[in-house]
Formats: C-alpha cells, sequence, structure tokens
C-alpha cells in the first residue's frame, strides 16, 4: 500500500517568464556525455532551482524531477518517490520495485536500486533525474542507495543534484574517473551583465550602471541579495538619492543583509499580508485552500482569497515559487521561510500549535495521512497524533516506511506509546527492522509486557510478542526456550491469524530438529508446508519445503532432495512463470547440489540468478549463496571471484546486528578458503580469535561434549573439520584423527550421512599422511560406500593429488569401481599453469632458484602422492637423498612441507 503522492514534488518547476537566461551555465550543464553525476552545490539563493528548471526545458530528453524536504528522511518514502519521478519520463519503469516496497519486511536499497537500474537499462531511453534541494537528506542509508545508484548507472542516464552542502557521496572518487561535473557557489553568482538584466530588465528599476556595479559588488552576484535589494529600492519610489543613500548602506554579510532586508521586505507589506506570510511559515508546501485553514479565511465569503494571495506575491516575486503549471501548488524560498518562521516564534509563539493542528486536519480531511501526522507532531497534539498513528501504523510498515515510524515514535512522549501495547508491538517490529541491537528490542518487549492492561487485546498482544520473542530466541540457540514460547503464542493468536501462526510453527518445527526431535520436528513441518499452500502463502511454503530438502541433504539422500528443491520452485513460481523472491532458497540448494556433483556452469547459473532474487526480498537473504559461489569459483580456478564472493558475504554478516551467527559462518568460509590456497598463517589467524588455536594439543581444546548452546555445538562440528585439516597441512595427522574419532561418533549418532562423508574423507587421508595406506582405504571405502547414493563428487575432487592417489588404490582394490571410476575422470581435467594469472616462463622466474632436474623429478612424484620410500624406489636413489632433495625443494619454493610444494609449484606454472 502505497500513500498518495504529492505530485508537486514531481513536477518541474516552472522557469519565471522574465527571469535571466543563464546561457553560459546551460551550456556547461550540457557537458554531461561522460560523466554520470552533475553537482550544483551553493548557498540559498544562488538560483540553483531555476538554472536546473531552465536546462530541463532544453535538455531534449525526459527529465524525472525530485524535490525533496525533510519528511523524506525515510528510505522507503524516498524510494517510492524515485520510482514515482522516474515514471513520469517511463511509465514502466520501477512497477517491481514498487511492488517491493509494499512488502512487510526490512527494506534494502539495494533490491529496490538493482530493480531500478535492470528498468532503466532495458529502457535504452536517454534520460535525466534531478534531485533537489539534497541537503534537506540526513539519512545514511539514503546517501549510501544514491551511491548505489551512481556506481551502477547506465550509460544513457545522468543524475543532476541541486544542494546547499556538498553530499556523502564519495565525490573525490567520481571527480577522479571524470564522471563529475561542479558548479559552485562563484559559478552560480550573477556576472555584471546578468546583474543589469535581473535589476533592470527583470524588476524594471532602470538603475545607472555605476549603481548596478555597486549592488553587484556588494551582494558578491548573490541573487536572493539582489533580489531583495531590489524589492527593497522599489518601496523608495523613484527618488534618485533615496536609491543612491541606500545602495551606499547596503554592506554586511549574507545573513546581516538577508535579516535586515526580510525586515524592510516584511514592513512594507500590509499588516494583513504580513499575518498571512507569518501564519503559512509553517507549511513545506502552500496552496490555496490549505492556506485558508491556516490564516483563518475559512469563515470568509471568498474561498479562493489565499489563491489570489499566492497569485500576487508571485507576481510581485516575492520569494516564492510555483510548483505546478497550474499554479496550484507554491513554495517559499527556503531561507525565507525559515526567517519569516523564526519571527513568528518571536512574535506569536502560542499560536504555533494552533496552526499545525490546523494544518493536520486539513491533510486528514484530504486522506495524506502522514503530513497529517508529522502536523499533528509538530503541534504536540499527541492525543491526535495517538489516534492517527494508530489507524495508519500498520499501512505505514507494510510501505515499509520504517524510519518515518520509529521518527513518530521519537517525537511522542514514551507514556504514550507504552499506554498502547499494540503501538509498542509495531514499535519493536519496526526497532527489528531497522537492524537495532536484540536487547534494544528486547527492552521495548519488556515494557509492553509489563503494561498489558487486560483491555481485551492483552491475549492479542500477548500472542504476538510471544511470537516475536519466539523468533528472536531462536538466534540465541535456546531452544528449549523457543519452543514455550512457540506454544505461548499459538493458545494467543486467534485461529484466523494464519500468516502468523504459520511462522510460529515454522519456528517451533526448526526448535524440534535443532534438540533431536525429528518425529515431532518433520511432524510439524509437514503441517506448516499443508496450512500454507491451503492459504496460498508461498513465503512459508517454500521456506518450509526447502528445510525438508536440507534435512534430506544431510541423511545422504541428494536426489531426494533435488526433487524436493525443484518442488518447492514450482510453489514459488507465479502463474505467469516468473519466480517469486522467495525462489531463492531453492535455488540456492539447488545450486549447491550441482556444484557438488561437478556441475560447475549450471551451478553458477542457479546461485546467480538466487542472489538477484534474494536481494528483492532481504539482503541475508542472499548470504547463504556466496559460499557455493565462492567453491565453484574456486573449482572453475577464479581465485579472486572466489575471494570476492567470500568477503560480499562478510560484509552482508556485518551490516546485520540481529545475530553473530552470520558472523562466525562467513569467517569459517574465509578460513575454509585459506587452506583451500595453502595459507596457514590465514586459517590459523582465524583459530586463533575462535581460541581454537592448533598449536594445543586437541585435548585442549573446546571439544564436542561439553554443555553448549545448541549454536555453538553445531558450529563446533564445523570448525573440528577445519581443525583437523589445519592439523593435516602442518603434517600432525595423529593430533587430526584425535580431533576427528569423537566428530565421526557423534555424526554417526545423529545420523547425519553427509557429516560422516566428510569425516571419513579426512581420516583417510589423516592416515594416508601417518603412511598407513591400508587404513587409508579402508576409512575411504567406508565414505565410498555412503557417498555413491548422492553422486558426490565436489568432496573428493577438491582434495587434489593425495585423494587421485587414493581413489586409484581403491579402483585397483574393487572398491565402488563405476563410482571411482566417474571419480577419477573428474581428475581428468587439470588446471592451467597460469591460474595465478600469469604465463608460466614469468611465473618461473620468481622462484628463488632454479630447481635441479633431479628436484624436478622429485617434486613431481611428490605430486603424485607418493611417499619417500616409494620415490626412492621409483629413481633408485637412497631415502636420505629424497629427504636431502625434499629440503631443498621446500627452501627454493620458500614452503615448509610437501603438499604446499606442489601446491606453489602449480601456481607458478613449474609442474
Amino acid at each position: 500500500m502505497i500513500e498518495t503522492l504529492l505530485s508537486t514534488k514531481l513536477n518541474i518547476p516552472p522557469v519565471p517568464s522574465r527571469a535571466v537566461r543563464r546561457e553560459r551555465l546551460i551550456e556547461r550543464l550540457n557537458e554531461t556525455a561522460e560523466s554520470k553525476l552533475t553537482l550544483i552545490s551553493a548557498p540559498a539563493g544562488f538560483g540553483k532551482t531555476t538554472l536546473v528548471s531552465m536546462w530541463a526545458e532544453q535538455a531534449g530528453m525526459p527529465v524525472a524531477w525530485l524535490s525533496l524536504g525533510q519528511e523524506d528522511n525515510d528510505l522507503a518514502r524516498f524510494l517510492a518517490y524515485l520510482i514515482a519521478a522516474l515514471q513520469r519520463a517511463d511509465p514502466e519503469i520501477g512497477k517491481d520495485a514498487l511492488g517491493t516496497l509494499q512488502t512487510p519486511q526490512r527494506l534494502s536499497h539495494e533490491i529496490v536500486m538493482t530493480s531500478l537500474l535492470n528498468d532503466l537499462a532495458e529502457s535504452e531511453q536517454a534520460m535525466g533525474l534531478v534531485f533537489d534541494d539534497y541537503h534537506m537528506i540526513q539519512v545514511k542509508t539514503i546517501h549510501q542507495a544514491v551511491i548505489y545508484l551512481l556506481d551502477h548507472l547506465p550509460t544513457q542516464m545522468h543524475l543532476t543534484i541541486a544542494t546547499r552542502a556538498d553530499p556523502p557521496l564519495l565525490l573525490p572518487r567520481l571527480r577522479a574517473r571524470g564522471h563529475l561535473i561542479e558548479l559552485r557557489q562563484s559559478d552560480l553568482r550573477f556576472t555584471a551583465a546578468e546583474a543589469a538584466a535581473f535589476l533592470n530588465n527583470t524588476m524594471g528599476l532602470g538603475l545607472s550602471s555605476e549603481q548596478i556595479s555597486a549592488l553587484e559588488a556588494r551582494t558578491e552576484g548573490w541573487i536572493a541579495g539582489l533580489q531583495m535589494a531590489a524589492l527593497s529600492l522599489h518601496g523608495r519610489g523613484a527618488d534618485t538619492s533615496n536609491r543612491s543613500a541606500f545602495i551606499q548602506a547596503f554592506t554586511g554579510s549574507h545573513r546581516y543583509v538577508l535579516d535586515y532586508l526580510v525586515e524592510e521586505v516584511l514592513e512594507q507589506q500590509t499588516p494583513e499580508l504580513q499575518e498571512f506570510l507569518l501564519r503559512t511559515s509553517i507549511l513545506e508546501r502552500l496552496c490555496g485552500p490549505l492556506c485558508d485553514e491556516i490564516a483563518g479565511f475559512n469563515g470568509d465569503s471568498t474561498a479562493t482569497r489565499s489563491q489570489a494571495i499566492l497569485e500576487e506575491l508571485e507576481a510581485a516575486n516575492l520569494f516564492i515559487v510555483p510548483l505546478d503549471d497550474e499554479r496550484r501548488w507554491y513554495r517559499y524560498h527556503r531561507l525565507f521561510s525559515d526567517l519569516l518562521y523564526k519571527r513568528l516564534s518571536q512574535t506569536s509563539p502560542d499560536l504555533i500549535p494552533e496552526l499545525h493542528q490546523r494544518a493536520s486536519s486539513w491533510y486528514q480531511q484530504n486522506e495524506m495521512m502522514t503530513l497529517a501526522i508529522e502536523h499533528a507532531l509538530a503541534g504536540y497534539d499527541h492525543e491526535l497524533a495517538v489516534r492517527l498513528i494508530d489507524t495508519n501504523m500498520e499501512a505505514t510498515l507494510m510501505r515499509s516506511e520504517v524510519t518515518t515510524f520509529l521518527n513518530w515514535m521519537e517525537k511522542l512522549p514514551d507514556e504514550w506509546v507504552r499506554s498502547r501495547p499494540t503501538m509498542g508491538f509495531y514499535h519493536a517490529w519496526a526497532m527489528l527492522m531497522s537492524g537495532r541491537s536484540l536487547d534494544e528490542v528486547d527492552k521495548r518487549l519488556r515494557e509492553i509486557a509489563y503494561d498489558l492492561d487486560g483491555t481485551g487485546h492483552s491475549d492479542l498482544v500477548a500472542g504476538r510478542l510471544a511470537a516475536m520473542r519466539a523468533y528472536m530466541t531462536l538466534f540465541t540457540g535456546d531452544m528449549k526456550r523457543t519452543a514455550e514460547l512457540c506454544h505461548q503464542a499459538l493458545e494467543n493468536l486467534p485461529e484466523s491469524d494464519l500468516f502468523l501462526r504459520g511462522i510460529v510453527v515454522w519456528i517451533l518445527s526448526l526448535a524440534r530438529f535443532a534438540v533431536g526431535d525429528m518425529r515431532k520436528g518433520t511432524r510439524e513441518l509437514e503441517n506448516v508446508i499443508k496450512v500454507s499452500q491451503e492459504m496460498g502463502n508461498p513465503l512459508i511454503a517454500v521456506t518450509a519445503i526447502c528445510h525438508q530438502a536440507r534435512l534430506q541433504m544431510r541423511q545422504g539422500r541428494a536426489y531426494q532432495a533435488k526433487e524436493t528443491f525443484e518442488r518447492a520452485l514450482q510453489f514459488a513460481t507465479d502463474p505467469k512463470g516468473r519466480r517469486l523472491p522467495i525462489a531463492s532458497e531453492a535455488l540456492i540448494g539447488l545450486g549447491e547440489l550441482l556444484r557438488e556433483w561437478n556441475d560447475l556452469e549450471l551451478a553458477v547459473e542457479y546461485l546467480t540468478e538466487s542472489i538477484e532474487l534474494a536481494k528483492q526480498w532481504s539482503e541475508l537473504a542472499s548470504f547463504d549463496a556466496y559460499f557455493p559461489l565462492a567453491r565453484v569459483r574456486l573449482a572453475q580456478g577464479d581465485v579472486e571471484a572466489a575471494r570476492e564472493a567470500i568477503e560480499t558475504a562478510r560484509q552482508i554478516a556485518q551490516r546485520s546486528e540481529a545475530t553473530e551467527v552470520d558472523d562466525l559462518l562467513a569467517e569459517m568460509q574465509r578460513a575454509d578458503f585459506c587452506i583451500s590456497q595453502g595459507d596457514l598463517d590465514g586459517a590459523m589467524g582465524w583459530a586463533e580469535t575462535r581460541a581454537l588455536s592448533p598449536d594445543h594439543s586437541p585435548k585442549s581444546l573446546p571439544g564436542l561434549d561439553e554443555d553448549q548452546d545448541i549454536i555453538t555445538t553445531h558450529l563446533r562440528k564445523y570448525e573440528h573439520l577445519l581443525l583437523a585439516r589445519i592439523f593435516i597441512m602442518q603434517d600432525r595427522a595423529g593430533e587430526a584423527l584425535d580431533l576427528l574419532n569423537p566428530l565421526l561418533a557423534q555424526a554417526k549418532q545423529l545420523g547425519r550421512i553427509d557429516l560422516i562423508i566428510q569425516v571419513q574423507i579426512l581420516r583417510a587421508r589423516a592416515f594416508q599422511v601417518l603412511g598407513d595406506d591400508r587404513e587409508a582405504i579402508e576409512v575411504l571405502s567406508e565414505s565410498l560406500a555412503l557417498a555413491e547414493p548422492g553422486g558426490y563428487m565436489r568432496i573428493y575432487l577438491e582434495k587434489g593429488e593425495p585423494m587421485l592417489r587414493l581413489l586409484r588404490a581403491c579402483l585397483s582394490r574393487g572398491i565402488s569401481p563405476s563410482y571411482v571410476a566417474k571419480l577419477l575422470e573428474g581428475f581428468d581435467k587439470p588446471e592451467s599453469a597460469e591460474r595465478a594469472g600469469e604465463p608460466p616462463s614469468t611465473l618461473t622466474q620468481r622462484l628463488l632458484e632454479p630447481l635441479s632436474e633431479r628436484e624436478m623429478g622429485v617434486l613431481r612424484l611428490l605430486a603424485r602422492g607418493m611417499s619417500n620410500p616409494e620415490i626412492a624406489d621409483e629413481l633408485v636413489i637412497a631415502t636420505s637423498t629424497v629427504h636431502s632433495h625434499c629440503k631443498s625443494i621446500y627452501s627454493k619454493l620458500d614452503v615448509h612441507k610437501r603438499w604446499d610444494a606442489v601446491e606453489r609449484a602449480k601456481e607458478l606454472g613449474v609442474i
């Protein structure tokens, strides 16, 4: 639901008929071919808006215009107006983005901007976009949205910003890249010729060249100063001496001059007009009926009295700007309005609340509820404000105008919010959606619970509170408490609230699975799917079906999981065949499976689409897709793309304050990347930050059987897998086994087939490093037996040459022959020596000292996974000689063990 928008904010202000044409500046504005942004930055009164309006008249392309005000410091509201402005130029732009704004979710500027930018790119139509009065914007998220827009702006589009102060939009970077055109105060000042045209032609003063030069010098070309000087001169008649005396006395700073001239201008008006100007200074925008309400003309017989006054003010050039061609809506010059309001505050402070209440009443009658609420709050009419907010808060949050709602809550005395539990509930939800910490949200919830007053709504509110707390508690790992809150919510929520009840049952099923209650968890999950499908709720249904598929993956039933993900994908598709944003969940799962099955190109396609769809829902929803994408890129040899994917996920996690779990997962994935690249220092750094330093004995490390919360227990399993790999890198295979053996027992107890496969692969590698090939092959055979039904591939291929040797040994012994043969085929696509981005000849030159022919022979056998005695037999040399050659190879390659030597040699193109 989108509130009625003020069309005047989208209209290009008409250029006054007698305005001085500024051809030299318009020519500068037309030089936008290579730039993304034109910045017009100068203090008030330098004609910024008029100049851009002049440029828009002759631009030769559609120009989308957005005039900004204080009320636009809300990301959702800003984006709604931006879409409306762009649709003035092309009605097809932003339809999907507008739909995103109407969903009750935490808003991400990237989601909406990505959709808009895709529409703009597809239109291929040259277009200008103008943000006027951008200095009114103070919210960081809006600045981030504009930065995102500039970073991805299509070549056929150009942004112009008019502002009193430089915005925080990474201007130095734009300037350095030649993407910025700048017009500043020195550029906007009237030249002597322009000053003469304004004073004599526009204002009709007939001043001499000396008088014009004096005024131009004293105002330094400041247009507002010249305008007020001209108005003051008009009141002095044609007396030359009187005019000359005034011009000679016209000195001082801009602010001093402005204060002085406003008083002069006001004093020359009739008392009735002065009263009108002062009273209407509380308004951002003016129209006849609204001003009638404010000025108290409603009882008058002339219903259009204010409209006539506004037209007279425009004709007199008295700092009023028309906002549409029909001359229905106007605004005062910003600084003029500020000074009028200051004077009103000094002369009639007690009148201000009443004026705001009149404005609120008018906006209510005209169904502009946001402005009605703003004026009620400004007038300290808290009872009216609360009544209006109570009626409109759900619609406001449905429009994702979270910042607007939070601003209302901050302006209300806390007791007014606390006395209304439903309002407090929405306040807590808005806090959660805006990224506030769980502690802040919980504090608000405790206050609501304390203030429940038993008025008949307490059961409903209690149910909502329990539902929210259940969701919050889920992140903390206290599954027992999560389940208790879910039951409490279900007892209090009405049966008709199918949506919220569905969410609660889904949370309950997750809690069941977390504590190992598979039977109840499965039953509740199936119930969620059934109810959600019946009520046509794809959000909950698809999420639950995907959870079902992930349980199948844990049980090693990969092909069944694929069918389940595809069922979820079908349900996440609209009647026209378009995938809904929630389809991202199914696409991530399918992408993970395709990666594991070594179908890398299709995996990239699914994962990329999942990220694009997830961004239409929430930024955090795309988080899980970047990890399998990174592993796919690594498998394709694109190390930088893999690193970039992991870093993107890490940044998303840092921006989310609701839980630390995503931060821990991101750091684990970065550690996994370090291990895969042989970066032992990077992997050790991760372990130390988690108090898991491999420098200690495994027995001294946090174990799996300690009294831990569910989340810590879950993460500890995967942390131990990483630690075991680090131990293997350090040739500490025995210590790796000390970690892996209890993990294997736990995986078998949980029925985690996927985890058993991983553990057994690492145990096989550990036995291999210890030289116990018989035990290594026996352990690996158990892994292969479990993995074959699911068609696992990448989990073996990623282990490189050592795994190749073990698999060959398995094949020679007739262990899973067809499956092992398929895995061996996957090794038949060796990566090129150029994978580091340099030709082999260049890379080889980077060696500290060239390898000898014998050392090259030893290195090739090391790459085949052969032990020192085997190499000695192959080359007919002593084992001690092999050991000496290895030490020399390690020194020349600047590594410390054999597999690092092999990987380093591949990087350098030596083998």
